[in-house]
């Protein structure tokens, strides 16, 4: 995807990616500032990032990559 993008050589600082409302990929995590059912906070490679929303968890976490379950509402940078 990236090379579609004509971005290959470029550095990311994060990448988001929603697989549904309910499912997110999320990598350039630096660290886990928050975590309840309703709201998570992130430290990104650049800045923060914070998911609102209803039963959410994070399934696995690892590498600076996190993978989220829940109903999500709202994303906030930062």
């Amino acid at each position: 995807m990236q090379i579609k993008l004509n971005i290959k050589n470029e550095v990311l600082p994060f990448t988001l990616t929603m697989l549904s409302r309910s499912k997110m990929m999320l990598s350039g995590v630096k660290s886990v500032l928050l975590s309840s059912e309703k709201q998570l906070k992130f430290r990104l490679n650049s800045g923060g990032l914070t998911v609102d929303g209803e039963g959410l968890q994070i399934v696995e976490i690892g590498g600076g990559d996190v993978y989220i379950k829940g109903l999500i509402g709202g994303l906030q940078f930062d």
